[in-house]
């Protein structure tokens, strides 16, 4: 450590330790599977800078975050969260790239994911639209023409879909006479 104090060679090789270890502890959470992942927030690495060219200069958790606040004014707290969620699963999946930088291999691995998960054909395409959406507004926001990877991979929209059955007349006729006699109005 290139002094012949014992203590600041102590001092310096704790400090160099305690890096050390804090970049590994970087490194593993950075790479672990972790259930839920896809609800943290990817952390912007660069503002997006108008005129630059989008795949330098917007990320797609920058696109959400613009979709989000240009958007999501006024909108529910479920807007929100889906857009979130939409997003983070291609964020975990393919990597939080910049938006040129998805290709079709990309979105057929999210594919891959989205179908491995057990989700039905309406809510893949649900997903789908959710992240072209926000990835649209925010490219064309920023001037630029962008082809959505996804677009044109094909995926059977009707898989898993249930067909849910109406209820017969009279069974809602005696719900609305009970809902009548209990009287559940608010105050």
């Amino acid at each position: 450590m290139r002094t012949r104090s014992v203590t600041v060679d102590a001092t310096r090789a704790r400090r160099a330790a305690d890096q050390l270890d804090e970049y590994w502890h970087h490194l593993r959470s950075k790479d672990a599977e972790l259930s839920g992942k896809y609800r943290v927030r990817m952390v912007a690495s660069t503002a997006a800078i108008p005129g630059m060219p989008l795949s330098v200069s917007m990320t797609l958790s920058e696109a959400v975050s613009v979709y989000l606040k240009q958007k999501g004014h006024g909108r529910p707290v479920t807007f929100h969260r889906a857009a979130g969620r939409s997003c983070g699963f291609v964020i975990v999946v393919a990597g939080g790239k910049g938006l040129r930088a998805y290709f079709k291999k990309d979105a057929n691995t999210f594919l891959d994911v989205l179908i491995k998960r057990g989700l039905s054909g309406s809510s893949m395409t649900r997903i789908i639209g959710t992240v072209r959406s926000a990835t649209n507004f925010a490219a064309s926001g920023m001037g630029v023409s962008f082809t959505y990877p996804l677009s044109g991979v094909y995926f059977d929209r009707q898989s898993g879909v249930q067909e849910r059955e109406t209820l017969p007349v009279q069974v809602i006729g005696k719900l609305q006479a009970e809902c009548l006699r209990v009287d559940d109005e608010l105050p």
